[in-house]
């Protein structure tokens, strides 16, 4: 049987660019007829967008969203803590 591959994808794709024209530096050519410089096309550079800051989330935040997580964490602590009482009572008995 063949094996599946998994393909590491993308998460974030890639920021838009912006096109902005530069101006290119002037041919410092002669021309035959006269002294005339000629001038190149404008080219187009590419530049990032900046980047927005975002505001970090602090502990305060955090703690007021996940309120309920310590909760469930003590109460599967005590069910694993009485789950584990159990089989210790039983490996006495039966062992």
């Amino acid at each position: 049987m063949s094996k599946k591959q998994r393909r590491k994808q993308n998460r974030r794709a890639a920021p838009p660019t912006q096109s902005v024209p530069t101006p290119a530096p002037a041919a410092e050519s002669v021309v035959a007829g006269g002294s005339a410089p000629t001038e190149a096309p404008v080219q187009q550079r590419r530049v990032a967008p900046a980047l927005k800051a975002k505001a970090q989330p602090t502990w305060q935040d955090f703690a007021e969203r996940y309120r309920y997580v310590n909760r469930e964490l003590k109460q599967i602590g005590i069910l694993a803590g009485s789950f584990l009482v159990v089989l210790l009572i039983l490996t006495a008995i039966l062992g």
